[in-house]
């Protein structure tokens, strides 16, 4: 009976994947940019103690540009990152850039979260192809 169980429970959750799967389109990789001069506010210089990870943009099923992307703290204070979901269209413009887009979260030391911005690209025919996939930080800060 266990084995029925366990099996049960794995068809389960192999399931559930692909559903999950099955509800984006046009998914690409990304990379979460950084650099000396990328624009962002860290006075602490806290930038370095958040790991980024798992960076991808797709459309979901209802239209809306999904981006995603892994941070883990690893200062040894709770941290507030605000970060833009930057995408671009191909044949058309950057989106995910303006003050209005930008994400705020807080994390724990030691937190690891998998956050998903979800965008709404205006002037844009859903599911057009997605050019790149670059969001950014735009502000850190301890507490």
């Amino acid at each position: 009976m266990k084995k029925f169980i366990i099996i049960g429970i794995a068809a389960l959750v192999l399931a559930s994947s692909a559903l999950a799967a099955a509800q984006l389109r046009g998914k690409i990789l990304g990379v979460f940019v950084r650099g000396p001069y990328d624009g962002t506010i860290d006075q602490s210089g806290l930038k370095r103690y958040i790991r980024t990870t798992n960076v991808w943009c797709a459309w979901s099923n209802d239209g809306h540009v999904i981006v995603h992307v892994t941070m883990k703290n690893r200062s040894a204070e709770h941290v507030t990152v605000n970060w833009y979901p930057r995408y671009a269209i191909r044949a058309g413009g950057i989106h995910g850039d303006g003050f209005s887009s930008a994400q705020s979260n807080g994390f724990d030391s030691g937190e690891t979260r998998s956050l998903n911005a979800k965008q709404s690209p205006k002037g844009v025919r859903k599911f057009a192809r997605l050019a790149w996939c670059r969001p950014h930080f735009q502000m850190i800060e301890s507490g």
